[in-house]
């Protein structure tokens, strides 16, 4: 996502879960049919008739399978065949079987391309089975993209029946327009076509506000919008984890992390961060004037010294995964400041010196709150340095400490061969004043007289 740390993560969808569907062969009292056509079905014996009634009375899926598969093996030429198809793609849908249920809903749309329960069940299962990694990837996209389309325009030509309530119409409408649209979304995200996923997710998320998919990929859109809309995009990411853990979902670990990853790097820390999930949980929509502060930063100075330093303070101070993933990027890389000695002391292994230098203002003004600890190991004079030296070095970074004050530890560090020289001479000079410097006389105490 990146403006974003943490790259879009929608491999959390690892299986199919059941969809409540109203199976068209169950005719629930005046529930619309899928599909209108302009012909009647009819049909052409008793036994085609019973054998029908039978897998539709069927109430245990493993049961009902095999009646709907004698039907269509006796009847090829059914005029309710693609009923008996419906029935099988929901069947086996039932029966957390998806592949089987995808290839009953392609030979459902290979009869009849307008039939919406067939379209939204693909459309449904397209964001759990597509996979970037793929060969066809490409192909997928595009088909899931126009199925979903397809599916959604069907459903906005699709005229309520004569005697059904505009509240059923509207209870079989909904679901599956959220349907399509989450489709639409998801294959656009795909596409980093973020400016025609949000309103398709927008409109999902009317339908189905509850839904934790369509709210986290609202999320993601809006992360990505440009410019990006960081306070609605982490708000729908926190609402998809809290309504995930919720309902104990399975994905509601992985929901949570990506609000976690994505609040840090806004925030800059965790702080709030569980304030916000737990506000979300309670509320469909964002309270007016929610925003996400932006981590405190400090500003440029013109000395790039001092702002290379504060460059790399900012990146890790922040704490949380976000500190975690840039010091990833940075740890073991080379780094080289001026600075002076706060203070020199033996390091932990012999013939080892740690030598703390300050490169900010307020490190120099305050003893013992150094920037830097050099790591040396190879120049024995840096023993010698003292504070107020000035120092140059080269190094790599290998850790960093902020408590109790920010400071970052660089291994192998080489100090400049001047200022080490500079010490040397100094001790030397230090020697030779000692060494004519006159005894000091004692006078006689005058005891023993």
């Amino acid at each position: 996502m990146k403006k974003i740390c943490v790259p879009l993560m929608l491999a959390i969808l690892a299986a199919v879960v059941t969809m409540p569907w109203t199976p068209a062969y169950v005719m629930a009292a005046g529930a619309p049919q899928a599909a209108a056509t302009t012909k009647q079905p009819q049909w052409k014996s008793r036994a085609e008739y019973d054998a029908f009634e039978a897998f539709v009375k069927a109430t245990d899926p493993q049961k009902r399978l095999p009646l709907i598969q004698a039907f269509l093996q006796k009847f090829p030429n059914s005029d309710f065949k693609v009923n008996a198809y419906v029935a099988e793609m929901q069947t086996y849908e039932q029966l957390n079987n998806s592949a089987k249920a995808i290839a009953a809903a392609k030979r459902v749309l290979a009869l009849n391309p307008n039939e919406l329960d067939a379209l939204a069940y693909l459309s449904f299962a397209f964001p759990y089975t597509y996979k970037p990694s793929d060969p066809d990837a490409a192909t997928q996209l595009s088909r899931g993209l126009a199925e979903a389309q397809h599916g959604l325009q069907v459903l906005q030509n699709f005229q309520k029946p004569k005697g059904v309530t505009e509240a059923q119409f509207e209870a079989y409408v909904k679901p599956k327009r959220a349907i399509f649209n989450t489709a639409i979304g998801f294959a656009n995200l795909q596409k980093k076509d973020y400016a025609d996923a949000l309103p398709a997710l927008q409109a999902a998320m009317q339908d189905r506000p509850n839904d934790p998919l369509t709210l986290s990929m609202l999320g993601q859109a809006y992360l990505n919008s440009n410019p990006p809309d960081y306070n609605d995009g982490i708000w729908y990411l926190a609402r998809a984890a809290a309504l995930a853990k919720k309902a104990n979902s399975p994905n509601a670990a992985d929901l949570e992390k990506i609000y976690s990853q994505d609040y840090e790097y806004r925030r800059g820390s965790n702080q709030g961060e569980k304030a916000v999930l737990a506000e979300a949980a309670s509320s469909a929509t964002p309270p007016s004037g929610f925003t996400i502060p932006t981590p405190p930063k400090h500003k440029p100075t013109g000395n790039k010294n001092l702002d290379a330093f504060y460059q790399l303070e900012d990146a890790l101070i922040v704490g949380g995964d976000t500190a975690r993933q840039n010091w990833k990027q940075l740890q073991g890389q080379p780094i080289g400041l001026v600075g002076t000695v706060d203070s020199v002391a033996p390091g932990p292994d012999p013939g080892t010196t740690l030598v703390n230098v300050n490169i900010t203002p307020g490190a120099k003004a305050s003893t013992g709150a150094y920037n830097i600890q050099l790591q040396d190991s190879a120049q024995p004079a840096a023993k010698l340095l003292q504070p107020g030296d000035p120092v140059q070095f080269q190094g790599t970074l290998s850790a960093y400490e902020t408590s109790p004050h920010f400071y970052l530890v660089v291994a192998g560090a080489k100090i400049n061969d001047a200022v080490l020289k500079m010490a040397e001479e100094r001790a030397k000079a230090n020697q030779e004043k000692e060494k004519a410097r006159p005894p000091i006389r004692r006078r006689p105490t005058g005891r023993g007289r």
